[in-house]
């Protein structure tokens, strides 16, 4: 293990699972009402090593890279939406490929 001091320079991606209290769903119902999940504290996701609930801190870094790699994902699947489109013209095609003439 390095010696380091100091925070880490960059953030790392944790492993989360589902809080197994709520389902996460970050809410449980006893009876007949919704209350926030004391378990996970209404995020509805745990640490997957340890089970616990993470910090408000934490909990926000661990979102945000989460959601930053799907908007990369989103992004790289336009792109090649795109090229398809690009490369299959169709311009003048019909249904089934065929060219309509307006006969």
């Amino acid at each position: 293990m390095r010696k380091r001091s100091g925070p880490a320079l960059l953030q790392e991606k944790k492993p989360l699972k589902a809080c197994p209290k709520c389902y996460g769903s970050g809410f449980v119902k006893p009876m007949f009402y919704q209350m926030p999940c004391d378990r996970c504290e209404a995020s509805g996701v745990v640490c997957k090593e340890t089970g616990d609930s993470l910090a408000m801190e934490d909990l926000v870094i661990q979102l945000r890279i989460r959601l930053t790699e799907r908007n990369q994902e989103l992004v790289e699947v336009r792109r090649k939406l795109a090229d398809m489109r690009a490369e299959n013209d169709g311009r003048g095609y019909g249904a089934g490929g065929s060219r309509y003439h307006g006969d």
